[in-house]
């Protein structure tokens, strides 16, 4: 049996095991990590997915879980060559219990980690707004403090605004509020932290939709953006997904563009919250003619590598970053969100086969790349010292026998 080349651990918030083994555990992303599963036994690549609990302090392995014989399985693991990080943690402690882990298996086993990790959204607001050719593209964003801070803007923004949970996803949580001045009420719809499509309609005079506003942001960071009327000529709201990633000579290089279009009247066009994807060639070619349709790709495509560039520069190495962007009526492009956790559904569903098999590829092909460097290192420093490696495991991958 070849010996792997690399050892990846996926790091995961939680999975689910089952009282029945005849039955598989419940992991996030399951259709992702089963097609990267399949894809690292292709390249030689040792791969299993991991939570915090499968770590034993001063242990030189961990509890996860391999893909074998059509199914996952529990298994003793070696520590990890690279740790690619896909936890969606829902508050500051998981967030800081996770990094605590991380650091303790670095020190029984050094890692490298395949992609770093984006603050929050008005963070990253703020670091990309410092590159001038990135700021004409971004949304005017604030920090939200309370309902007093909304009353006075909505007069500037007849197409209302935005409130978007700092650190959120999926399109959950956001809500669109607008001002009627002809009826004196406040207008909001979006979805619910449940993911609940809601509608709400306030008298102005009153103070109930500030009430309302508290109760529903309550501990919960949020910023305040403008009202961008993102839709296309059938009033269908919908966006551009574009995914970012490495090579394996570690190069960026554009995964795919999905265009996302979510039902009539909805808020968002996520894919979570019952959107669709399509070509984004046709579609914006109906929407702007081909000409214009040509120039917001390329537009895109260049705001999307130095945005990366950018962060990268910033935050710390990078394997892949998604990039969502709204373009108004009139073709006016909106850089609306960067994400270091990157859906790839939409390649499936517009039928990009070439992108979703890359989407599951490069970060192999990229952990493979960062991990060889590694070694290399790690030899030159031995060599250097005139020393023999005190542990030849450190520097050769492990069998995959081992791993039993």
């Amino acid at each position: 049996m070849k010996l792997p080349n690399v050892i990846i651990g996926i790091y995961v918030a939680s999975i689910i095991p089952t009282a029945n083994a005849d039955l598989e555990p419940e992991l996030p992303e399951p259709s992702f990590y089963r097609q990267l599963a399949i894809a690292a036994e292709r390249l030689c690549i040792l791969l299993y997915v991991f939570t915090a609990e499968g770590w034993q302090p001063g242990a030189r392995e961990l509890i996860g879980y391999r893909w074998q014989e059509g199914r996952w399985q529990q298994q003793t693991c070696p520590l990890p060559d690279v740790v690619y990080d896909r936890r969606f943690c829902t508050d500051a402690v998981s967030r800081r219990n996770s990094r605590h882990i991380l650091s303790q298996i670095k020190l029984a086993k050094p890692h490298i980690l395949l992609n770093s990790s984006l603050p929050s959204k008005l963070e990253v607001y703020d670091a990309l707004k410092q590159n001038n050719r990135l700021a004409p593209f971004l949304p005017s964003t604030l920090p939200y403090s309370s309902p007093s801070q909304i009353e006075p803007l909505l007069a500037s923004y007849p197409d209302g605004l935005v409130l978007k949970p700092g650190a959120g996803m999926h399109g959950i949580g956001v809500i669109h509020i607008k001002l009627n001045t002809e009826e004196q009420s406040v207008h909001m719809n979006g979805r619910t932290r449940s993911n609940r499509i809601f509608t709400k309609t306030f008298t102005l005079a009153t103070t109930n939709w500030w009430h309302w506003l508290d109760r529903v942001t309550a501990r919960t960071p949020y910023i305040l953006q403008p009202y961008f009327p993102l839709n296309d000529k059938e009033g269908y709201p919908f966006d551009i997904r574009v995914l970012l990633q490495k090579n394996e000579q570690g190069l960026w290089r554009l995964t795919g563009i999905a265009a996302r279009r979510g039902a009539q009247g909805a808020l968002t066009s996520n894919l979570h919250g019952g959107g669709g994807a399509t070509l984004p060639q046709s579609l914006l070619e109906i929407n702007y003619g081909k000409p214009q349709s040509e120039r917001l790709l390329d537009q895109i495509h260049m705001i999307s590598e130095q945005a990366a560039e950018h962060l990268e520069g910033r935050y710390g190495r990078f394997a892949e970053l998604g990039f969502d962007y709204g373009i108004e009526p009139g073709g006016r492009l909106w850089l609306l969100e960067v994400n270091s956790k990157p859906g790839r559904a939409s390649f499936r569903l517009i039928g990009d086969d070439s992108a979703e098999r890359h989407s599951i590829e490069r970060p192999l092909l990229y952990a493979r790349f960062i991990a060889r460097r590694l070694y290399a290192t790690a030899a030159v420093h031995e060599s250097a010292n005139g020393r023999q490696a005190q542990d030849p495991k450190r520097l050769r991958p492990f069998n995959v026998q081992e791993v039993h």
